[in-house]
């Protein structure tokens, strides 16, 4: 879960717990400005260069949303692309934004 950031605007720093909750900073990083300023503090952002892909992230009661998709099974947005996350509210969008977004934003 370290690769799981929250952005604190009162610091300008991206943090990663070391367990989610506990209030122990394990990394941090210096969001990229432009990028972060796009969504801000308004959701969590995943550090693509250190996520070990272990799934643990796609499990409903981590991501009750189902917003989270191995980069093999990414919705671009058609109507025939295979979803892993196939009860997702949001299919038909083009999650490849995001994966860009995400780099963007660690670009430190």
């Amino acid at each position: 879960m370290q690769c799981i950031y929250e952005f604190d605007p009162a610091k300008n720093v991206l943090f990663s717990e070391a367990e989610a909750g506990s209030g122990t900073i394990e990394n941090t990083h210096a969001p990229s400005p432009e990028a972060i300023a796009v969504f801000a503090d308004s959701l969590l952002y995943v550090n693509l260069e250190e996520c070990t892909s272990c799934t643990a992230c796609y499990q409903p009661d981590v991501c009750p949303v189902g917003a989270i998709y191995s980069e093999d099974h990414l919705p671009d947005g058609s109507a025939t692309t295979a979803k892993y996350n196939g009860e997702d509210p949001n299919k038909g969008h083009d999650h490849t934004f995001f994966v860009q977004h995400s780099r963007d934003v660690f670009a430190d």
